[in-house]
């Protein structure tokens, strides 16, 4: 990018986004980093959980990293966001790099994943990525049962109780044909009807989409977004 190309991008972006700081950085694990921003903006945004934050996680470009708030809070004007550092990008370079006092340029909130108007028994399909959405679905509902998939199984099992996910949660280990990830699925589906929200890589999200099609009983909703997908960047 060129110098000009640069300075443009850093003037566009002082006009067009809001600007945080960082208030508190909590090292989750290896892969997890908690960041918690606090800006005035934030006591008058109207949110929801499963709503998205987007940030500027370099300057000299204008490409922005979304993020799912665990949680907000309007009186203080600060949200809790979760970074992935083990992923590729900007923004997982962002988030090994946070520090306290920094500040940062953000766009949101905006709507995402509406999880208030989700009904009854919930089935969430996600990976690493997905972390943060699933803690926002815990403050809308306690009926929910999680299946994730993970290079890592066993530290995202510890990251996920560490942060009040221990029941009815599955891990299991990320594979090219999804096979454990789906049967672990289909095996929550057939206890009963329940609601679908699937994220993280397109490619499952793309796979248990289809796969639900043959479930019975079929979900009674289906959300999903894909996070990110191999070889591309800045998918949402």
């Amino acid at each position: 990018m060129t110098t000009l190309t640069g300075r443009l991008a850093d003037l566009a972006s002082g006009a067009l986004l809001g600007t945080a700081q960082i208030t508190g950085v909590s090292r989750l694990s290896a892969g997890f980093v908690r960041v918690k921003l606090t800006a005035e903006a934030f006591q008058k945004a109207a949110w929801a959980p499963g709503v998205k934050l987007q940030l500027r996680p370099q300057r000299g470009r204008m490409a922005l990293r979304t993020y799912t708030p665990v949680d907000w809070d309007a009186t203080r004007g600060a949200v809790d966001l979760i970074g992935f550092t083990h992923a590729g990008g900007p923004g997982a370079e962002w988030f090994r790099r946070a520090a306290v006092g920094d500040a940062c340029q953000v766009f949101g909130p905006r709507r995402s994943i509406a999880l208030r108007d989700l009904a009854g028994a919930v089935l969430f399909v996600g990976d690493e990525s997905s972390v943060a959405l699933a803690c926002a679905l815990q403050s809308v509902t306690s009926n929910a049962s999680y299946v994730f998939e993970a290079r890592d199984p066993a530290g995202l099992s510890q990251l996920l109780a560490g942060l009040g996910i221990a029941e009815r949660v599955a891990v299991v280990t990320k594979a090219a044909d999804r096979t454990d990830l789906l049967r672990q699925a289909r095996e929550v589906a057939a206890v009963g009807p329940c609601a679908l929200v699937v994220t993280g890589d397109a490619a499952t999200v793309h796979a248990v989409r289809r796969d639900s099609r043959n479930w019975a009983p079929a979900p009674v909703q289906v959300k999903g977004k894909a996070y990110w997908a191999e070889g591309r960047a800045g998918l949402d």
